[in-house]
C-alpha cells in the first residue's frame, strides 16, 4: 500500500492506493501547509492521518508521499520527512511541493501549467524540454497574489480606507465586522494581529457574495484574477519555446471546477496571447502524491 497526503493551508487530504493505484481509503484533516517557523508541526498532523488510513485499510505501508504547502525549502522537507521515518509508517518518505504533487496528478511526466489558488497560490509549469519552473508562491508576507488569503487581506484593507475616506464606501465593511463580531472597523487592527492566515482567506467567500452588487469588492476579485493570469503568463513565456497548444490545468479551492474565482482568471487569461488548452478534469494532489510514493518506492 501507498500514501499520499496533500497538506494544504486549510485542509489535508490523505489517500492509501494499492499497487494497481486502486484507492482504498481517503481520509481528510486540519491544515497540514509547513510553517517555516515550526515545520514539526505539520509533521505530527501527517503522522496522524497516516496512522488512521493504514488502520482503515489494515495494511501495512511500502511508502508515503506528502505534497505540503510551505515545503518549498529543503531544511523543513527534511524535519518533515525525518519524523515520518521516525514514526516508522513507512520504509520510504518523502516531502514535496503540493504543486508538485499535483503537476503529477494533472500531467503525469507530460508537459504543461498548473495554476493553484486556495488559501495561497503559485504557479508550476513543465516545458517540452522538461525544464521546470514555477511562479509565486511565496508565502502570503511576499506573494500569494490571486489566493483567498490576499482576497481577505483586501477585503480588510478596503474597509479600513473606507473608514478614513481614502477609499470609496463598500458594504464590505458591516459584512465583514458582523462575521466577526466587532462593532468598529478600529478593531480589526486586534482581530488580525491574532489572525492566522486561514482565518484571513476564510472572508473570501463573504467577498464573492458582496461582489454582486458592491465595486469594491468586486474590484478585489478581478484584481486577484488579473494577478493570477500573470503568474500563468510568466511560466508560458520562461517555458518556451512550445510547438503546440499547453496542457492548462487549475487547482485549489478558488478556481479548482465549480469555484468562484475560476471564471474570472479565465476571462483575466484572455488579455494575454497564450495559446493553452484547459484541462476540464479535476485535479486531485493527494492522489498525485500517492502516484509519487510508488514512484519512489520503486526507485
Amino acid at each position: 500500500m501507498f500514501i499520499g497526503i496533500d497538506g494544504g493551508g486549510s485542509r489535508t487530504v490523505a489517500v492509501l492506493v494499492d499497487e494497481a493505484g486502486n484507492e482504498r481509503v481517503r481520509i481528510e484533516g486540519g491544515p497540514g501547509r509547513v510553517d517555516i517557523r515550526a515545520p514539526h508541526e505539520a509533521a505530527t498532523l501527517l503522522i496522524e492521518l497516516a496512522r488512521q488510513a493504514a488502520q482503515q485499510a489494515q495494511a501495512g505501508v511500502t511508502a508515503i508521499c506528502c505534497g505540503l504547502a510551505g515545503a518549498g525549502r529543503e531544511p523543513e522537507r527534511t524535519i518533515v520527512e525525518n519524523a515520518l521515518r521516525a514514526a516508522g509508517i513507512a520504509a520510504v518518505a518523502t516531502v514535496v511541493t503540493d504543486a508538485e504533487a499535483a503537476m503529477r496528478d494533472a500531467f503525469g511526466t507530460g508537459s504543461g501549467i498548473l495554476l493553484i489558488a486556495g488559501t495561497g497560490s503559485i504557479a508550476w509549469g513543465r516545458g517540452e524540454d522538461g525544464r521546470v519552473a514555477r511562479t509565486g508562491g511565496w508565502g502570503h508576507l511576499l506573494g500569494d497574489e490571486g489566493s483567498g488569503y490576499a482576497i481577505g487581506i483586501g477585503a480588510l484593507r478596503a474597509v479600513l480606507r473606507a473608514h478614513d475616506g481614502r477609499g470609496a464606501p463598500t458594504s464590505l465593511e458591516a459584512r465583514l465586522l458582523g462575521a466577526i463580531g466587532l462593532a468598529a472597523p478600529e478593531l480589526l487592527v486586534h482581530f488580525v494581529a491574532n489572525a492566522g492566515k486561514a482565518d484571513i482567506a476564510a472572508f473570501a467567500p463573504l467577498v464573492f457574495a458582496e461582489a454582486v452588487h458592491d465595486s469594491v469588492a468586486l474590484g478585489i476579485i478581478e484584481e486577484a484574477a488579473r494577478a493570477l493570469a500573470a503568474h500563468v503568463a510568466a511560466l508560458y513565456t520562461r517555458l518556451r519555446p512550445w510547438s503546440a497548444t499547453v496542457p492548462f490545468a487549475l487547482s485549489g479551492g478558488l478556481i479548482a471546477a465549480d469555484r468562484p474565482l475560476r471564471p474570472f482568471v479565465l476571462d483575466a487569461l484572455e488579455d494575454w496571447d497564450l495559446d493553452l488548452t484547459l484541462q476540464e478534469a479535476d485535479v486531485d494532489p493527494a492522489r498525485g502524491a500517492a502516484a509519487l510514493a510508488r514512484e519512489y518506492a520503486r526507485a
